[in-house]
């Protein structure tokens, strides 16, 4: 009997058509600049018709963008720099609620966090409509140090490019393309992948083309184009 039960299990959820529990959110990238705003709020909206059940877990992230990179819970705010309110939401149909980001205190070294936004199943089980799919987010957020200084510096030996951050600062690395000839749009060359690239960290491209590399290349909000032969 309990081998059937398991089997009528298994074919109802075969059968049940799935419903989506999601969020919007207002950004889900946050940068805390010297001299800016000490505080961000982030919006997150629910879509659907029943209430949403939101968890919300901060991480300070250890030796971002590095092989031994990792993340650790923020359980004391002001150890960890920054202050993350409220740690659970109920969001009606329709309705909005805002989740609220401190920063706390300075720093001479950058400091990143990764803020989780998880709908969880609370009151779900009981509905009889089937499978429930969950779709959480991560917020990013960076504090930069006191005095943030970019020094992003670049290799070239042919059809491969080192890139190396020896700065106190992210940068950010996107919408990349490489020409053929120097008189084609940009949206007629090759496409290269973006990366962010955190202080210490290297990034080793291989390039389809030996011709210059063009980057929409970004510290904080300050924003720039860099063409490298």
């Amino acid at each position: 009997m309990k081998l059937m039960r398991t089997f009528l299990f298994y074919v109802l959820a075969m059968v049940a058509l799935p419903t989506w529990a999601s969020m919007e959110l207002s950004n889900v990238i946050f940068h805390f600049e010297p001299g800016e705003a000490s505080r961000e709020d982030v919006e997150i909206f629910n879509p659907g018709d029943t209430p949403m059940y939101v968890q919300i877990e901060p991480k300070r992230v250890l030796s971002p963008g590095a092989e031994t990179e990792d993340r650790a819970p923020i359980t004391d705010p002001r150890e960890a720099g920054l202050l993350v309110t409220p740690n659970k939401l109920v969001i009606p149909p329709g309705g909005t609620k805002v989740v609220r980001m401190v920063k706390l205190g300075s720093s001479a070294e950058e400091r990143v966090y990764r803020i989780g936004a998880k709908p969880v199943v609370d009151g779900i089980e009981s509905e009889s409509s089937g499978l429930k799919i969950l779709i959480g987010y991560e917020i990013l957020a960076i504090v930069y140090p006191d005095n943030p200084k970019s020094d992003l510096q670049v290799e070239r030996a042919g059809e491969r490019m080192l890139f190396r951050n020896t700065g106190n600062a992210n940068v950010l690395l996107r919408e990349g393309y490489q020409c053929e000839t120097p008189d084609l749009e940009k949206e007629e060359c090759e496409q290269l992948p973006g990366k962010r690239l955190y202080p210490g960290n290297t990034w080793e491209l291989e390039l389809p083309l030996n011709t210059p590399v063009t980057y929409y290349q970004s510290v904080g909000t300050r924003h720039s184009v860099e063409t490298y032969p």
